[in-house]
């Protein structure tokens, strides 16, 4: 399996939430927060990838890096944008449900 393969098995979940909340998105926010991830991503791949700490396998990659750092990489960023916002809400909305109940 590739690391292109295994990125789509995150990001597609994750897509079809982002359908599914578009309600509860605030893109503006998003966008800005996407951005700002994607660039400490690239910073810090690029120190970890370059300085030997982390190695890929060049047959499961695709080929296209942001400086020393595989493509790849930057999907996780992706999913954690979403994913954390998106369970910080569902968690609290749950708490806040439990404390009505009370």
């Amino acid at each position: 399996m590739t690391y292109a393969e295994l990125n789509l098995l995150y990001l597609l979940p994750v897509a079809a939430m982002l359908f599914f909340f578009r309600y509860l998105v605030r893109w503006r926010k998003l966008c800005w927060t996407v951005s700002a991830l994607l660039l400490m991503t690239a910073i810090f791949d690029n120190f970890i990838v370059g300085s030997g700490i982390v190695a890929y396998n060049p047959e499961t990659l695709s080929g296209a890096f942001i400086g020393f750092a595989p493509i790849e990489d930057f999907a996780y960023t992706l999913v954690a944008a979403v994913l954390v916002p998106l369970t910080w809400w569902w968690l609290g909305s749950r708490q806040s449900k439990s404390r009505k109940g009370k």
